[in-house]
C-alpha cells in the first residue's frame, strides 16, 4: 500500500476520533449546517428566525433551551424542539 494512502487514511482516523469528543462537537456545531451531519433545513432556520422577528439572540435562546435538556442532540432536533416550542407557547 503506497504510503501517501496510508497517510490519508491516518488522518481520517484521527479526524474520525476527534470529532467524537466534546471539542470536536462544538467544532461540528460551528459549521454551516450544509456541511454538518444533522444540520437544520434552510427552512428550519429561515422560520425560527422570522418568526422571532429577526433577533438571532432570542432564537439561540430558544434552541439553548432545547439543548439543555440534551445537549447531544442534532442541530435539526434542536431547530425542530424550538419551533414546536415557540408555536407552543403563542397560544
Amino acid at each position: 500500500m503506497p504510503a501517501w494512502l496510508i497517510g490519508i487514511l491516518g488522518l481520517a482516523a484521527i479526524a474520525a476520533i476527534l470529532a467524537t469528543t466534546p471539542r470536536g462537537r462544538r467544532l461540528r456545531q460551528q459549521l454551516p449546517g450544509r456541511l454538518r451531519a444533522g444540520g437544520a433545513p434552510a427552512q428550519d432556520r429561515e422560520y425560527l428566525l422570522r418568526v422571532c422577528n429577526g433577533d438571532a439572540g432570542r432564537v439561540e435562546r430558544l434552541l439553548d433551551l432545547e439543548r439543555a435538556r440534551d445537549p447531544e442532540m442534532s442541530e435539526a432536533r434542536a431547530y425542530r424542539l424550538a419551533i414546536r416550542r415557540y408555536l407552543r407557547d403563542r397560544r
